[in-house]
């Protein structure tokens, strides 16, 4: 039973009800208790996730087995129904935006309403105190039996009105181990394991694979008490729950590559700098790195911006499925600092001039896109590589990726050169950039093909290699070595660079006319400098 992938399912449609408070300001109060139900939800079903490989526990599993796959396959048909309805709105057009959410906000109400007779926040309340129950009868507690039996009772019928509406839908196809609700996979499915299989050929990259969490992490302080990530915000400068040390995190994440980025030293051109500051215009959120954690998140890097905002940014990577989240501090002298908290499957990047701005589309499909963060960056170095990174981190995510990259290429950069190299025994396509606002040149090479198209591999600056001739030869009619390229990396550990016996990296190109182009870019580009 996936309890894991449940909670999953349950936090991006928590996720999803966020777009509704904008537009609907009087349901504001509704749609966060909804929102609050949920994350109690989600905790309580990775709280029961740790107890069921629990050992000490074990002899109760029996007994509680029942009732967490009655209360799972009713949750995945209530997930899979809002999901329906959050559908509804990627045929909305700017302007109109406020009727659709209302009316869609409507039928979503009335819809439950009329399925069951209770509202979606009572079920879900019901839900999470059932799960509550559950906990209890798991952890020897004495759970409520009148109250547990009676939520057991209202599940149970709600689960056949859900099994009994599909009928239609299916006609004659065979429902056997879909709905029943004692199947062993009553959590909802994986949206990996749906997705079918690409025909993948021997060049084209893949994601890293789900990896079944064995032993999750959680704080020392047991279960996660709030409903939602609390109001109270994380103490400036507070360190992770006492659980968490360097030595109980995975290697994994202690040798990821996005661990390596701003580690090393890089050149620094400055970019011409406008008025604007870092700022995150996000909702804030309390709490939150200490609901990462619990969530199985692992801080990967910070960055602070010195532009006099006080901002500074986090990353979190979750390796089991490779999902990243983004983290915004905006410190304060007078108050606590404010914690702002994303997704980056939900952002998608825009550079103007010295700045990174991190947007959400309005609708999935819509081309509107509303500001959520605004980092502002002093050499083009540092903008490259964060960019280069989250786009990385965004397109690794096994479990809800980006497929359609939109934003892979910077503003302000244009694309002096382009080709196909092998490189590790991977196709990847081979980029010239030249910087317009700071003149920097680099190389970028990124996947050229499968369902990772476009996301970086690796980026290396050239600004200052280009003008010695003793920097790039030809040795065959598709090999060019370069005496000197310091690559950054985007990828895993499988990857390792082609470099000569002489320590000459490699650049072996798929075509002759590739080799040549590449040759002579780089000569004008140092005759022009």
């Amino acid at each position: 039973m996936a309890l894991r992938t449940s909670a999953d399912n349950a936090e991006d449609v928590a996720a999803g009800f966020r777009m509704f408070r904008e537009p609907l300001p009087e349901h504001a109060t509704e749609i966060t208790r909804l929102m609050a139900d949920l994350y109690a939800i989600i905790s309580s079903l990775r709280d029961l996730e740790d107890l069921t490989k629990n050992p000490l526990y074990r002899h109760n599993l029996p007994v509680a087995w029942p009732d967490l796959e009655l209360v799972c396959a009713s949750l995945k048909y209530t997930l899979e129904d809002i999901v329906d309805f959050f559908g509804e709105l990627d045929e909305v057009h700017p302007g109109s935006s406020r009727g659709i959410y209302k009316q869609t906000w409507l039928e979503l109400c009335g819809f439950f309403r009329g399925q069951s007779r209770d509202s979606l926040a009572i079920r879900l309340a019901k839900y999470k105190a059932f799960l509550n129950e559950v906990e209890d009868l798991i952890q020897d507690k004495g759970p409520d039996a009148h109250l547990m039996a009676e939520l057991r009772d209202g599940i149970q019928y709600l689960l056949v009105e859900q099994e009994n509406r599909l009928v239609p839908r299916f006609g004659d196809m065979s429902l056997d181990g879909q709905v029943s609700s004692s199947s062993n996979s009553a959590g909802p499915a994986s949206p990996v394991s749906d997705r079918r299989p690409p025909n993948r050929g021997s060049f084209e990259r893949a994601r890293p694979p789900y990896i079944s969490p064995q032993s999750p992490l959680s704080p020392s302080s047991g279960t996660f008490s709030s409903d939602f990530p609390s109001s109270a915000p994380d103490a400036p400068g507070s360190s992770l729950p006492s659980s968490i040390t360097s030595q109980s995190m995975s290697s994994g994440i202690m040798d990821h590559w996005a661990k390596k980025v701003f580690s090393d030293d890089h050149s620094a051109t400055p970019i011409r700098q406008a008025r604007e500051s870092s700022k995150c215009f996000g909702e804030p959120l309390g709490g939150v790195r200490t609901w990462l954690i619990e969530g199985g998140f692992e801080e990967l890097f910070q960055l602070a911006f010195n532009d006099g905002s006080g901002l500074r940014v986090y990353l979190y990577l979750r390796e089991e499925d490779h999902r990243a989240r983004i983290v915004c501090k905006a410190s304060h002298s007078s108050r606590p600092s404010d914690y702002f908290c994303l997704p980056l499957n939900l952002l998608e990047v825009v550079r103007k001039g010295p700045c990174l701005q991190l947007c959400r589309r309005r609708r999935r499909s819509g081309p509107e896109l509303v500001l959520w963060a605004n980092l502002k960056f002093a050499t083009i170095e540092r903008m490259v590589l964060f960019f280069c990174t989250f786009v990385a981190l965004r397109s690794q995510d096994c479990r809800r990726p980006v497929e359609h990259i939109r934003d892979y290429e910077l503003d302000d950069e244009e694309e002096l050169f382009g080709g196909q190299i092998v490189d590790d025994s991977y196709l990847h396509a081979l980029r010239v950039y030249r910087d317009t606002l700071s003149g920097a040149v680099r190389l970028q090479a990124s996947v050229h093909k499968g369902e990772m198209k476009r996301a970086p591999v690796w980026t290396a600056f050239i600004t200052h290699s280009i003008n010695s001739r003793a920097w790039m030869r030809r040795v065959d009619s598709k090999v060019v070595l370069l005496r000197e390229l310091r690559r950054t990396v985007f990828t895993f550990a499988d990857y390792t660079p082609p470099r000569t016996a002489r320590g000459e990296h490699i650049l072996k190109f798929a075509s002759r006319s590739d080799a040549q182009e590449f040759m002579e870019t780089i000569a004008e580009l140092a005759e022009s400098g």
